[in-house]
Parts: structure tokens; sequence; C-alpha cells
């Protein structure tokens, strides 16, 4: 197999970028990919003054991760005028590469869904199939990469980084929790979610995940200790080519058939094809119980709302961003808040706000948080045992738009929010095609074992999938 990268830039950087522009902004004409896209003359000029290896890489980067002096929305109204004083560290990291920000990629408000509809600057589309979604919270980012090429960041709180990746039939990591910074990634569920990568190459994920997985001080979530050493000793050596074998027989495989009996009938089939070429390349498959996974759903939405409920009460219109109505304090921020946020927003807020009230967190946080724990001590059993463990992406193929808008749609999110459960790492992979739709495989894999996935990833490219296919 030859070692594919976008970022093996051997030509002049600006003339690669200018290449990219043009596609990237093809991407947000076509598709809305954007909230916000930067001009070409004030990137030429960065490109020009930028250093490092990654010189002449243009980065879209979701709208929720800190852009200093870079407009950041989360792709509401509430956030409309909101300019970030700083980077988020992960966008410090790779800028410090040579790496130049070309604009901010459109989603779900907040990240709060699946479908990438709910944006206050409209929906993102599917380049793949008019009408149809390209999967959330960030489906900008992911038809980004699809359409350019050139890798993105995300958020992945409950899958928003594999399932978009899944239905736009690219790469999308999620990291271990605790190895890349979230500092200035604007909160929704602060114990879930992670920046995540996009992209078209594994060479690719490797490079970007290597860049921002260093430690950061400031965030009290990561990490410190040996394993994030070793694993970005193993990134930089599979960035450059160097290490990117795996023999198969010496990893074993867990899935089950039981959960996957609860997807669409064409996805199984898709499904259990990927299991038969994974066998016959030498990996060993065990079909296993996997019960918890029945429970993660209404745990995973538990917890958001309860801590979408802390994280939103900061947006009242004082401090930063929309204000309504100057005058009393209650009314104003009933106005701004009413005004501010789009319906599912309120409807997690809301929701969240009665799940933490008196009287009711015993009932349903406190319960959600001992299943978590049962959950992520199941998980960490299962990979004790086996080092992988595959399962759908998603249930079904893409949906059409308007299907899965509201509660009707979180059913999507069912074989994703296990790993941010559990802060297990996480990739989806392209699987095949249901009616000209992509979906996507997703291995789970012990924490900090990202290089792993990676090199499935570089191993099953050109058997279960082919990086180079082109959209329509």
């Amino acid at each position: 197999m030859d070692i594919k990268s976008y970022m093996d830039i051997e030509d002049d950087p600006i003339e690669i970028a200018f290449k990219t522009y043009e596609r990237l902004r093809i991407s947000d004409e076509r598709y809305n990919a954007f909230t916000l896209l930067r001009d070409w003359d004030e990137i030429q000029k960065e490109i020009e003054a930028s250093k490092g290896p990654l010189k002449g890489l243009l980065l879209p980067v979701k709208d929720n991760i800190s852009t200093k002096s870079i407009r950041t929305t989360c792709a509401s109204r509430i956030l409309s005028n909101y300019i970030p004083p700083y980077d988020a560290y992960a966008v410090k990291k790779l800028k410090e590469a040579g790496v130049v920000v070309v604009g901010k990629t459109n989603m779900d408000e907040f990240a709060m869904g699946n479908t990438s509809e709910t944006s206050y600057f409209g929906p993102v589309k599917n380049p793949w199939k008019d009408g149809y979604v390209p999967g959330g919270s960030s489906g900008g980012s992911a038809v980004a990469t699809l359409v350019s090429g050139a890798p993105s960041l995300g958020s992945d709180t409950g899958g928003s980084v594999r399932q978009p990746a899944s239905y736009t039939y690219i790469l999308g990591l999620k990291p271990t929790y605790g190895l890349v910074s979230r500092y200035g990634l604007i909160s929704y569920a602060d114990s879930l979610e992670q920046i995540g990568v996009f992209a078209k190459y594994p060479l690719d994920l490797a490079k970007v995940l290597y860049h921002i997985s260093d430690y950061d001080p400031r965030d009290g979530t990561m990490v410190r200790d040996g394993r994030r050493g070793r694993l970005r000793n193993s990134l930089s050596r599979i960035s450059t080519g160097e290490d990117l074998e795996l023999s198969p027989e010496r990893y074993s495989i867990a899935y089950s058939s039981k959960i996957v009996e609860l997807s669409d009938d064409d996805v199984r089939k898709l499904f259990y094809r990927s299991i038969d070429l994974l066998e016959e390349m030498g990996f060993r498959l065990h079909d296993i119980d996997l019960d918890f996974m029945e429970v993660g759903l209404p745990t995973y939405y538990i917890i958001t709302m309860v801590e979408a409920s802390s994280n939103l009460m900061r947006y009242d219109g004082i401090q930063y961003g929309l204000l309504e109505e100057i005058g009393d304090y209650f009314k104003s921020v009933s106005i701004t808040r009413s005004r501010g946020f789009g319906e599912e927003v309120k409807r997690r807020i809301i929701t969240g706000a009665l799940l933490s009230s008196k009287g009711y967190e015993g009932k349903y946080y406190l319960k959600a948080l001992k299943l978590r724990r049962w959950i992520r001590d199941s998980v960490k059993k299962i990979l004790d045992v086996y080092n992988f463990i595959v399962i759908p992406t998603t249930p079904s193929k893409p949906p059409k738009f308007g299907e899965a808008l509201g509660p009707k749609g979180y059913i999507h999110d069912l074989y994703t929010v296990i790993p941010n459960l559990t802060g297990n790492p996480a990739i989806s992979i392209p699987m095949g095609f249901i009616e000209g739709l992509p979906v996507g495989l997703q291995f789970i894999s012990r924490w900090f074992s990202e290089d792993l996935l990676i090199k499935v990833a570089y191993l099953t490219d050109g058997k279960l999938y082919d990086s180079s296919k082109e959209v329509g």
C-alpha cells in the first residue's frame, strides 16, 4: 500500500494552500460547511510569516473551539458577535507548527445535535446526496475535510466526530479523555467532550494528534504520566511512515451480534461483511455480550443535559454575547436567552435543570453516574482481554433533513456514546455505502492507544474502504 498523506507538502506552500482554499470555498458555497471563511489575502500573509513542519496547511476549526481574533459562535445567535481574545491550546500548538486557521466550521448549535441542522447559520448539507444530513454536531468540519482532503478539528461529546465521519466517508478520531487539552473548547458537557480530528488519510490523523496532545497545565482533566510520552513517540514515528506495521494475528476483536441487531438490515450486512474481511486479514474475532450498550443512551443524555444546564447559565448577555434588552436584569436575561438559544438547546437546558433539581437528582442524575461507572468498568474488563471492540458507528444510514431533529434523533447516537462515558479512544472508518450514502465502522480501544487505531485505519485502507474515493 502506498503511504498517503495530505500534508506531504513538497511544492510551494502558498500554491498548495491556494488549491486547498478553493476547495474549501466550494465546500462552503455548495454545502454551507463554514460559519466564517477568512479572506485569501489575509491567509496568504499568515502563511508567508509562518514556520514549522506543517507550513502550508490550512486548518478548518469547529466553531466551538476558540480562535484568537476570529469570531467563534458555537453556531448560536447568542454568541454571534463573540470574538475570543485567545486561542484554544490545540489551535495554539498547530499554529506553532506552521498551520493557518482558514475559518470556523458549521455545526449543531452548542454541539447539541447529530445532524448539523440546528445551526443559526443554516444546515450543513451532505455532499454525497441532496437532501440528507452529514451528521453532527461537527458536520461542517467533516464536509470540509471530505471536499478538500485537508484534516480539520471537531469536538466529540457523544459521537460528534465519529458520526459525521461515518456519514461522509472519512476518518474521525475521538481521543482518550485527558489526552488533548480542553482549554479553549467552549463547554457543553465537560466530563464527556474532547477535541477530535477528521482526516482522509491515517497519517494525517497521527500528525495532527501528535501536535495537539502536548501537555497543558491549564487543563486539570489532562492525564500526566508515561502513557502520554509513549503515545506521542509512537505518533511521531507513524506520521513519518516509519512505524505503520500491524500484525493482525496478534490482536483480538470483540463484537456483539446481539447489539448489532439493533441496527438497520443494510448496516448489519455491511458490518458482517467487514467482520469477515477483518478475520481474513488475521484478526481474531469473538462474539460476546456487550449488554452495557443498551443503557448507554439514557445514561449519556441525562448526564449531558445536566452538565449543559450548568454550563450554559453563563450566557446572560451581561458579560459577553447577545443582549436583547437593557433594563430589569431578570427580564433582560429571559428575553436574551429566549431569542438567543435555539429550540434544541433550550430543550436540553430545561430538561437538565429538572433532572438536577432538588428531589429529582437522586432519581435520575445520581443513578446515571452510577451506571456510567458500571459501563466504564465493564468496558475495561472487556479491553483487558481483547484489544478492540468493534461495532457500527451508527445504526442506520444518514437521515433526510428533518427526520432526526429533537429526541427522535437521539437513537442515532446509540453506538457512539459509550467511549465518551468511559473515556476510551475510538475511531470511525468508512465501511461502505447504502443507497449512495456512506456509513462507518467504529473501533474502540484501550486508553492512550490511539496509535493502534490509526494503524488499523491504515491497514484496512484498500480492504474495507478506499481513501482515494472522491465525493459524488
